[in-house]
């Protein structure tokens, strides 16, 4: 990478990643298809078809061979560069950010943080919605200045210096010191919803609400207050953590045992994305159905061209290993949506532990990345909340 522009990527470093690719040293096929009904264990989840052991080969070879012939990189860069970014050194941080202003004079500030494994990138048709609602048949009253920083260590910002400056902070001083702001909303999702909790947790005087996708858990919950409806809520989590969570536990205890295949071998990479946004989406099994072959390759491009997919572990382990503050109680007006595709599915009492919850919605379709699968709900969602606290 080069720093004439935001993305500059060179010839080389195309040419490098398209023969990695080709000469992709490729795992054996697993006999999975073959007879699978009788081979599939007694009372497994899935019969033992194409994605149940992980990404389907056939899915991840017909991707790579995308991105080898017939992906126009060019084209991407110059849609990611011809967006409206900026930049910041906060508390020695670099940070690259877009800000999209609204339409309306006085339009509230609002900052968007996204998860993981998505980029700034994917916030943008949302951001767009809020920052010009007339656009989309709206009115320019109900516009937001919309304000997307790229999470350190994910592509477009650098990773932190150290642990002790905590991206919540960050955010905060992007938004006052830098941007001047006096009051702002914000919205996350996964871990973007765990730095915006955190920020509000920190930072009521100046976080006028927050809109979240995830909640984190009340600390310290009696099971004798638990009810049946929370308790299968529980349950489900449980069950999750046990049959989709090797990631999150892989990236929270041993981020760098498994940092160096994944920066080394795109399709690897490209592997490792891919099935999350299968398993996470409203996709029903078919992942092409919310992703088209290019937006994931672009996803992929993005991470492999910064060389972030290691740097982008680190909130789970700083999380696991105590350097990320926990969420005791936020005490600003709260918004939850959830899309019924995502990781999680809290009841509005579980939520109200730790948040005082004044709008709870149960979005109709829709996964953990609803900013690309349904940004007209999304936008929808979080304009309305807002709409008392301008």
């Amino acid at each position: 990478m080069t720093n004439d522009a935001l993305l500059s990527v060179s010839q080389d470093e195309l040419d490098d990643l398209r023969d990695r690719v080709r000469r992709t040293r490729w795992a054996p096929d697993w006999p999975l298809t073959a007879n699978a009904g009788d081979s599939a264990a007694p009372g497994a989840s899935d019969s033992a078809t194409e994605w149940s052991a992980g990404t389907d080969p056939a899915v991840l070879r017909r991707l790579a061979n995308h991105w080898v012939d017939g992906f126009d990189w060019d084209a991407q860069q110059r849609q990611i560069n011809a967006l409206p970014w900026a930049t910041a050194v906060i508390n020695g941080t670099p940070l690259t950010y877009l800000r999209f202003d609204g339409e309306a004079p006085g339009a509230l500030p609002l900052i968007l943080t996204n998860g993981w494994p998505s980029t700034a990138v994917e916030m943008v048709d949302v951001a767009r919605r809020l920052a010009e609602p007339s656009r989309y048949g709206g009115s320019p009253t109900d516009s937001f200045t919309v304000i997307v920083p790229a999470l350190p260590g994910f592509p477009f910002s650098p990773q932190r210096t150290d642990h002790t400056d905590q991206t919540h902070e960050l955010w905060h001083t992007l938004m006052t010191e830098h941007l001047g702001f006096e009051k702002y909303g914000a919205h996350g999702g996964d871990l973007g919803a765990g730095i915006t909790s955190r920020l509000a947790q920190a930072h009521p005087e100046s976080v006028v609400g927050i809109h979240l996708l995830a909640i984190a858990t009340a600390p310290h919950v009696d099971p004798e207050t638990v009810t049946a409806e929370e308790q299968v809520y529980i349950d489900a989590v449980d069950d999750w953590r046990a049959n989709e969570g090797g990631y999150q536990h892989q990236q929270s205890t041993r981020p760098l045992t498994l940092s160096p295949a994944l920066s080394d071998s795109p399709v690897g990479l490209l592997s490792w994305i891919v099935e999350k946004h299968r398993a996470w989406s409203d996709c029903n099994g078919d992942v092409s159905t919310r992703f088209t072959d290019d937006y994931l390759v672009t996803v992929a491009s993005l991470y492999w061209f910064t060389n972030s997919i290691s740097t982008s572990f680190r909130p789970y382990w700083e999380y696991s290993a105590g350097f990320t503050p926990r969420v005791e109680r936020v005490e600003v007006p709260t918004a939850i949506a959830l899309f019924p595709s995502d990781i999680s599915q809290p009841p509005r009492s579980w939520a109200e532990r730790l948040y005082p919850v004044v709008r709870y919605t149960r979005m109709p379709r829709g996964g953990h990345f609803a900013p690309h699968e349904e940004p007209e709900l999304l936008a929808e969602d979080i304009s309305a909340f807002f709409a008392s606290y301008r």
